[in-house]
């Protein structure tokens, strides 16, 4: 019986994750990553809250993974960091102002190239 209970409990979560009926805030602020192995950190500044991702064990963010964030006051500050010799946050590699939020019911994309310079930072609202 306990088994049947989990077994329905977890089906009850996952079907409430891909519904997204959970209550989980869309993000209106998503950062792209188009570099090779430079990007190990990002940060949203926001004006009312700071968030930041990472991959598990400061590893360097993947071509073409990406980080949402939830919506916050703007303007936001989006940042992009290297690793550090000891582990940590490292140098800023690049940052971008966003004064606005993005128009209704699109978000803002923060794509991070690979320059022969460093790494450069775009950004575009889609829906």
């Amino acid at each position: 019986m306990k088994r049947f209970l989990t077994l329905c409990l977890m089906v009850l979560a996952a079907l409430c994750t891909l519904t997204g009926c959970c209550g989980e805030e869309e993000a209106d602020l998503v950062f792209v990553n188009a570099c090779d192995g430079a990007v190990v950190a990002v940060v949203a500044d926001f004006e009312d809250h700071i968030e930041g991702a990472r991959r598990a064990g400061s590893a360097p963010v993947k071509r073409r993974e990406s980080f949402g964030f939830a919506a916050g006051e703007y303007p936001v500050i989006l940042a992009v960091y290297s690793v550090s010799p000891e582990g940590g946050e490292g140098e800023k590699l690049a940052q971008i102002s966003l004064l606005e939020a993005p128009p209704e019911g699109e978000r803002w994309y923060v794509t991070a190239w690979e320059k022969e310079t460093g790494v450069l930072l775009s950004a575009q609202f889609e829906r």
